[in-house]
């Protein structure tokens, strides 16, 4: 509301006015609160780094919310993780020192974690309408209709890649825990960093910075030091583990994008959903060929005769569900943060598979192991600080631009006001004085409205001709 409309709205209260200023009481101090209120949002703009201790405060609580969640999806990724990696390891290892199933058919049981995880996402889209995407509603109804969310190019060119990359991640890890330990795997694992941040350079996911290739290069350096020494060293299951490296690379800078960039996928269970299939499809049909279908069968046939159907049952079709919860929190972390993000934070829940394998498993650690441990332990404490700094530098940018963004808001109106008060003022000191100056005023002030329609009119005729 201008100032004019204001003064009319005020000035009906029966107070007297003022002939020097035009003003009554109420209003004159109306008018210095409104004047002091611009002068202290001036002060703190001009000043300082331009936020008040209030606004600095409520970026740090938005800041400190958003880890905490953060930190919950992270607990809850290790936990799920962790007894996945130590339940693949015993139920595909041997049986030769106690320590495992035997069940030596990796991709087949993968396979089959895709099926439960495609009926779990499945459910909870069913359950939950609103994460179930939708193709917006066209107001216009001449307008030709919308497209659906996946077409077949992008099925093709989004998802198939995705889906082949991820189930080659899986598959192939799994695989590889049949000829190498644990801890030896995690080693292999960790050059997962090296490839995550070129695809994530690649893809333009995250911006390169040397103090962040760094600190990766760093912890990339603690964790072979804290597996140096493995004598039990297999060709076959090395290969496998890097290749697992390498396509899980790839496909986290294809689920970011899939997750931030595309409304079919852009919550981990629809994502789930889409990438499910493929995944399946894709294992099975590995397996096939690497583990033969009438082995297969043998296999099934004796796990059944020695643990019986419910358990085999429970053994085969539980660890989906587990899959199913740790890629949802995956997902969602990766939703929430970046691809190098998530790979930091894998960088700790190696070093918690490498001690939880060294417990179980009874894998040594020698004191280059410990001293690697330490490395990485504080390369992550770093990388935390530096990633909690920019989080806070950027929430007060945000609150910074908004604060601008009111301030010359603010500016616009009160030259408006005033512009409008400068007329009306003129305009009651022509009628005190007898009108002579009013008719050159109003004359000016109608020269300048013309003036501005003309040039209004001008422009629009200019840009008809365009």
């Amino acid at each position: 509301m201008s100032e004019e409309v204001e003064l009319d709205a005020i000035g009906s209260d029966g107070e007297e006015v003022d002939e020097e200023t035009g003003l009554t009481g109420k209003e004159r101090q109306k008018h210095l609160q409104r004047k002091r209120r611009q002068d202290a949002l001036d002060a703190r703009i001009a000043g300082g780094n331009g936020l008040s201790l209030e606004e600095r405060q409520r970026a740090d609580r938005n800041v400190w919310r958003k880890l905490l969640v953060n930190s919950m999806l992270i607990v809850a990724w290790y936990v799920f993780s962790l007894s996945i990696s130590l339940y693949n390891k015993w139920m595909f290892s041997s049986t030769s020192e106690g320590k495992g199933l035997d069940f030596h058919f990796p991709l087949f049981v993968t396979s089959l974690h895709m099926v439960v995880q495609f009926l779990l996402a499945s459910l909870v889209l069913l359950i939950f309408p609103h994460l179930r995407p939708s193709v917006p509603k066209n107001p216009d109804p001449t307008s030709p209709p919308s497209k659906p969310l996946v077409t077949p190019l992008f099925y093709i060119t989004r998802l198939v890649p995705t889906g082949v990359s991820t189930s080659l991640d899986i598959g192939l890890g799994n695989t590889s825990l049949r000829y190498i330990t644990l801890t030896f795997y995690t080693m292999c694992k960790s050059s997962v960093l090296i490839f995550v941040l070129t695809f994530a350079f690649a893809f333009r996911l995250e911006q390169p910075s040397i103090k962040l290739i760094l600190i990766i290069l760093t912890m990339t350096l603690g964790v072979l030091l804290m597996v140096y020494g493995e004598t039990a060293f297999h060709l076959l299951g090395f290969c496998l583990a890097m290749s697992a490296s390498f396509f899980s690379g790839f496909r986290w800078g294809l689920t970011q994008i899939l997750l931030l960039r595309h409304p079919a996928t852009s919550n981990p269970f629809a994502t789930l959903f889409f990438l499910a299939p493929i995944m399946f499809v894709t294992l099975f049909t590995i397996a096939l060929f690497a583990e033969q279908p009438s082995a297969i069968v043998s296999g099934l046939h004796i796990l059944v005769s020695e643990q019986g159907l419910a358990k085999s049952l429970f053994l085969l079709i539980i660890p989906g569900s587990l899959a199913f919860c740790m890629i949802a929190a995956e997902f969602t972390l990766l939703q929430r943060t970046s691809v190098v993000t998530l790979s930091i934070c894998g960088i700790f829940k190696e070093v918690v598979t490498i001690s939880a394998a060294g417990i179980i498993f009874h894998d040594e650690l020698s004191a280059v192991n410990v001293s690697g441990l330490l490395v990485t332990i504080a390369c992550i404490a770093y990388y935390n600080y530096f990633k909690v700094n920019k989080m806070r530098e950027d929430a007060r940018r945000k609150l910074e631009k908004r604060v601008e963004d009111c301030h010359d808001a603010l500016n616009n109106a009160n030259g408006r006001i005033r512009r409008e008060a400068a007329f009306k003022e003129d305009d009651d000191e022509d009628e005190f004085s007898g009108g002579e100056g009013s008719g050159r005023r109003s004359d000016e002030r109608d020269r300048l409205v013309n003036g501005s329609a003309g040039r209004a009119g001008g422009d629009a005729g200019s840009s008809q001709g365009i």
